[in-house]
């Protein structure tokens, strides 16, 4: 038995060292999907929170656009040119 141990031992060595190789690597996978499966919610939070400000800065927007209509349709911006003078400016 001793002998066939002294004979065989680099091998089972190696096999030894491939088992503990093996080991480590699953346990860096598991470890590897934890971080991949936190990534992903922290990415799909984000990108709600994107989503909502997006929305909030298009009704914003929206929002001056109608107010600039309506102050255009009463005539209380006026545009002026070269060609016309404002009110108290008259030459």
């Amino acid at each position: 038995m001793l002998e066939a141990l002294r004979d065989f031992w680099a091998i089972i060595m190696a096999f030894v060292g491939l088992g503990v190789w093996l080991v480590k690597l699953e346990a860096k996978m598991g470890g590897n999907s934890k971080d991949i499966a936190r990534l992903e919610k922290q990415i799909e939070r984000e990108r709600l929170d994107t989503r909502e400000k997006l929305e909030d800065l298009t009704d914003m927007m929206r929002e001056q656009n109608r107010d600039i209509k309506i102050l255009l349709g009463r005539g209380h911006i006026q545009h002026w040119d070269d060609r016309t003078q404002p009110p108290g400016r008259a030459r």
